[in-house]
């Protein structure tokens, strides 16, 4: 009984749409102005695109000598011009169903059927008027439209005004039959283009019946809302994109019709106005569906048979790509709407194999002439530069929404497809060398193999410090893998003397965090003078199987230091400490360091030992008179050891004092010291000298039984 009922409807359907009849179902008319290409004045291209129902009746060709057309012509309105037109047919009919007409819904039993037809004409309007109207009238509509009363006739116009010239109207691009979705949120593309620059508005206008008389709408609908549509979506025109909008909630199927101008103005400027110079128009057949293809129901679909794609194990879709690719290309199974891809790529996120994200930089998607596409293509910020699975998924983005086909359903969110780079090299990289720099800062190197990881591909590197042999690292900094190293300028003079330092780093390539380095140790080399002797002792260097070698500095009066090799064949290459004879060197300034052998261009450097030898090496003290030497005074101006005094030396009648920093430029110089005009902690000149270590040469002459005392070390400014 429900076939029966069923097959009823359907045939009642194709009965009503007859066979002596055209049923015109929409079109579009416009003109091109030809003259200046064919050097013929006044001379215009008509151009009358025409959908009939396919159980209809054909069209002919010329199209005046078609039976159920009954008139085209242009017209003068300002005047009495009038001429027939013959429109010829560029090309045999086509279904409509080639340009996409069936791609949401099923075919079938009184679903409309369009056929194409397009027909030119070319003619010359020779003729002082400047307003003319161009249209069709033909026989006759179907009869199975919701929202407009059966039959009638079919009538559509253009207009032309030459006031300011001669002119062409607006092409529309899109094919003028829609087949929508219930439920389903639709943007229509009315794209048109306008060859001579004039600025476009779009209208909503009845349809006709002729060119006085509109169609007769049924209730509840009107040209302005030709469906039935959801309240939060109803149908919607943009009059400066031509941009319709809508969400259908019929009931029912629904097959209506409605109709639409683009108008076009230029600018008077003789007048000073914006003047309408013409108009094309359109009329659109819109067919909404309960229900849709079940593919297109189930939304947003990456083509599992595009080029490349196929399916792992676990049936998820799966394309390769280059190493080093810096774009994804995406297909889908049916086209998507253009204005549902967010310009910024923020509809997809791209993780790295390691689960870190990886930016996308912008998604461009390859709109045809309906403002859709059937891929996109995602620019990434990064390359792909390592083996492993890219997970590909797709979210909601800054423009509120996932991806939309074309017939209005969405995507789901983390639909994924994963992308595989299996022709990597794996990246060759390491710390190489850790020196202390100066007597002053660390400075930190590191390789890179650029055969297998390009230097253009690694955003930075994070450099780590260890306090504590390796036990906890702290981000010390940041460099560019193409600087020859990295200065740690958080140490100073004072804790290179005092620590070992343990340093790694972490590379950052293509956004992705690659694992650390080995750690490698800054050498501490510790001692001080003593009886004309310098213990040295130095922590092993990790950087690579090191021989070591000492080296002597001599100051000059700036400061600056000469280097020369400790020549005794007895100073260890492989052990960690020495005992350096300093009894033979003359009065002056001192520095003692240990370097490794060049292992592959790379050094690594101790901190120094710094001290001072006075004139007499050997001096000898009266044995009744002792100095005692404070290795420590507060100069904070609270009474209470403000000065550096040093008892005995009033036993002296000449006691010379020179103070020199850690790096044995003199800071300090009094050949008259007594404790009356001690060492208040400023330089010479005057200049407030920081917290730290200092180093003394005392001479005192002039003692009982002319004895002399020589005497040399390190006393500590506090504050």
């Amino acid at each position: 009984m429900k076939w029966f009922k069923l097959l009823s409807v359907f045939s009642l359907l194709i009965l009503s749409f007859g066979a002596d009849a055209s049923h015109i179902i929409g079109g579009d008319i416009y003109y091109k102005y030809i003259g200046d290409q064919t050097g013929v004045p006044n001379q215009y291209e008509i151009t009358m695109v025409i959908y009939r129902e396919g159980t209809g009746a054909n069209l002919q060709s010329p199209l005046l000598t078609d039976l159920n057309i009954t008139d085209i012509r242009i017209d003068g309105i300002n005047c009495s011009y009038s001429q027939q037109l013959q429109m010829f047919r560029t090309q045999p009919e086509f279904p409509a169903s080639t340009l996409g007409a069936f791609d949401c819904i099923l075919p079938g039993s009184g679903i409309p059927d369009p056929q194409v037809n397009i027909y030119k004409d070319t003619i010359v309007i020779n003729s002082s008027c400047t307003q003319f109207r161009i249209w069709l009238l033909g026989c006759c509509r179907p009869n199975n439209y919701t929202n407009i009363q059966n039959g009638g006739n079919f009538y559509f116009e253009a207009e032309l005004n030459r006031r300011l010239g001669n002119n062409s109207a607006p092409n529309f691009l899109n094919t003028p039959v829609n087949y929508a979705c219930k439920d389903a949120y639709q943007v229509y593309q009315q794209n048109a283009v306008e060859p001579d620059g004039d600025s476009l508005y779009y209208e909503l206008v009845p349809a006709l019946n002729t060119a006085n008389a509109q169609v007769n709408y049924n209730a509840n609908f009107s040209f302005t809302n030709p469906i039935s549509t959801d309240p939060q979506f109803p149908f919607t025109l943009n009059p400066g994109t031509g941009t319709l909008t809508f969400q259908s909630n019929a009931t029912t199927d629904e097959v209506s019709t409605f109709a639409i101008v683009v108008r076009e103005f230029r600018f008077d400027t003789l007048n000073g106005i914006w003047d309408e110079i013409g108009f094309a128009s359109r009329e659109i057949q819109l067919v909404v569906r309960t229900n849709c293809r079940p593919e297109v129901n189930a939304g947003v679909r990456l083509d599992p048979l595009a080029p490349g794609v196929y399916l792992d194990t676990l049936g998820r879709q799966v394309k390769d790509y280059d190493c080093g690719d810096t774009s994804v290309t995406l297909q889908f199974t049916l086209p998507i709407e253009c204005f549902s891809v967010a310009d910024d790529g923020t509809d997809f996120r791209l993780t790295t194999p390691t689960g870190q994200p990886l930016p996308i930089k912008r998604a461009l998607p390859f709109c045809d002439v309906n403002s859709e596409t059937d891929s996109v293509r995602l620019d990434l910020f990064k390359p792909l530069i390592f083996n492993g699975d890219y997970y590909l998924y797709t979210k909601v983005g800054t423009d509120g929404n996932t991806l939309f086909n074309k017939c209005g359903k969405s995507m789901n969110e983390f639909d994924t497809i994963i992308l595989r780079v299996d022709d990597c090299l794996d990246p060759v990289y390491d710390l190489e060398n850790v020196t202390v720099f100066d007597d002053r800062h660390t400075y930190v190197q590191w390789s890179l193999d650029t055969n297998t990881l390009s230097e253009s591909f690694v955003d930075f590197i994070r450099i780590f410090r260890s306090d504590d042999n390796g036990q906890t690292y702290n981000l010390v900094g940041t460099a560019n893998v193409a600087d020859s190293g990295y200065v740690d300028y958080t140490t100073n003079g004072t804790s290179v003397d005092n620590n070992s330092f343990r340093y790694r780093a972490q590379f950052i390539a293509g956004g992705q965090e690659l694992d650390y380095t080995r750690g490698i140790n800054s050498i501490l080399l510790e001692g001080s003078l003593n009886n004309g002797e310098v213990p040295m002792t130095w922590t092993s260097y990790d950087g690579w199987t090191a021989t070591y070698t000492g080296e002597l500095g001599i100051a000059d009066a700036n400061g600056d230091y000469t280097w020369s090799p400790i020549n005794d064949p007895f100073f260890p290459t492989a052990d960690s400490s020495y005992v350096f004879d300093a009894s033979g060197l003359a009065e002056g300034t001192y520095a003692l360091r240990v370097k490794t052998n060049i292992e592959n261009d790379y050094q690594s450097e101790s901190n120094w030992i710094v001290f001072g030898i006075p004139s007499d090496p050997d001096p000898v003290p009266d044995p009744d008179v002792v100095l005692r030497i404070p290795n420590v005074f507060t100069p904070d101006e609270n009474a209470l050891n403000d000065r550096w005094t040093i008892r005995g030396i009033e036993a002296f009648d000449n006691v010379r004092v020179t103070i020199y920093d850690r790096w044995g430029k003199e800071v300090y110089y009094n050949d008259n010291y007594t404790n009356a005009n001690a060492w208040n902690g400023l330089t010479s000149n005057g200049r407030e000298l920081a917290e730290g270590t200092y180093f003394y040469v005392i001479s005192a002459t002039g003692g009982p039984n002319g004895s002399s005392a020589q005497e040399s070390g390190s006393v500590t400014l506090m504050k």
